[in-house]
């Protein structure tokens, strides 16, 4: 869903030293990947009703859309790593980072069980729980993201200090370790070589992955690369949910082997997304535009809509609204932007209140 680093004003970092250095300009380009990726990890919760009922008329719609979805976390991880590994970095800065995130999830982990006991679910020493991981699924972004600050220094250093056939290297047996492996080991329960690959984390990598696409290709590249970007994103799409479809039948229930965010084609898939949406936000959001009022504003609110929207898809649910009120081909996108908006008005609301702000900061 990064939040404050992914999910913040997206400001590209020019040096090392830019972290002591004024701040730069807004990059546009980057708060409309942002804002795609907070509605397409909305989509991903819409949907996940309807995956699990296999033989349901309409699960090929709700795998169709979530196959398209599934670049999001990774690139929020891609964000990440674009606006923060070109910058130096302190114990204090770091500190205040991992803070903006730790604080909203200490109190939206106290929302949602305040919520669930309303609901009648009942759950016993909330401290304890809460340290120990997310009370509520989407949540575990954040306790990740509190990992990844931790480890942002020496990726860091990588991005700045090695050239781009070093970073290459790196990423192609990240790939290799990070994503082919796990999908071998889950298939024949065995490992063709026995090396350890557990030194390549998987959301290290692509936060090394975004910096190098980020500051290695331009905003808007050529016509051929932008049409390869969507093409590769449609077709790796189809693939997922192909896959998915074939690993889930051959199980004889839904199987998510293709989903995660350690399959081989999501990690190409996010590649292809970032690329085509970084240009499209370069293209399509000119500075002072109403389109790019409008895009900065939900990027600004995505952090917080990203904590709230999962509360705002319980409270539909109890009205009957789900991802098939309608047929799933338009109910699933629909409800994704209905459940948007209510999150980003909600937001918009509390970030206008001294302190309460700081559970939802921009």
């Amino acid at each position: 869903m990064n939040v404050r680093a992914a999910l913040a004003p997206a400001r590209p970092a020019h040096s090392s030293h830019a972290a002591n250095a004024p701040a730069a300009a807004r990059d546009d380009a980057l708060d409309g990947m942002r804002a795609a990726a907070t509605l397409l990890v909305i989509l991903i919760h819409v949907g996940a009703q309807g995956f699990g009922r296999l033989g349901e008329r309409h699960w090929w719609a709700v795998n169709a859309w979530e196959s398209m979805a599934r670049v999001s976390v990774p690139l929020f991880f891609m964000l990440t790593g674009a606006l923060l590994l070109a910058r130096s970095h302190t114990v204090t800065s770091l500190g205040r980072r991992i803070w903006r995130v730790a604080l909203p999830l200490a109190a939206w982990s106290v929302l949602y069980l305040l919520w669930f006991r309303h609901a009648g679910q009942h759950h016993e020493n909330w401290p304890a729980l809460i340290v120990a991981g997310p009370v509520v699924g989407h949540l575990w972004y954040l306790y990740a993201l509190i990992g990844a600050y931790v480890f942002v220094p020496v990726l860091a250093a990588f991005h700045q200090h090695s050239s781009v056939s070093i970073k290459l290297f790196c990423l192609l047996f990240w790939f290799i370790g990070a994503t082919l492996v796990p999908l071998e080991v889950t298939f024949t329960a065995a490992r063709t070589v026995g090396v350890d690959w557990a030194v390549l984390p998987l959301y290290a990598g692509y936060m090394a992955l975004g910096a190098l696409l980020y500051h290695g290709l331009p905003a808007l590249p050529g016509a051929r690369l932008r049409a390869g970007a969507w093409l590769g994103w449609a077709l790796l799409s189809a693939a997922i949910a192909l896959a998915t479809w074939w690993r889930s039948v051959t199980l004889g229930q839904s199987n998510e082997t293709f989903y995660v965010y350690a399959s081989p084609l999501v990690a190409l898939s996010s590649v292809a997304a970032f690329v085509a949406l970084r240009a499209l936000g370069a293209a399509w959001l000119p500075a002072g535009s109403r389109r790019q009022r409008a895009v900065a504003w939900f990027a600004a609110t995505s952090f917080g809509v990203y904590l709230v929207h999962v509360w705002v898809l319980f409270v539909l649910e109890g009205y009957g609204i789900n991802y098939r009120f309608i047929n799933p081909w338009l109910g699933v996108p629909l409800l994704t932007l209905a459940a948007a908006a209510l999150s980003a008005l909600l937001v918009g609301v509390l970030q206008a209140i001294p302190l309460v702000r700081a559970i939802v900061p921009r």
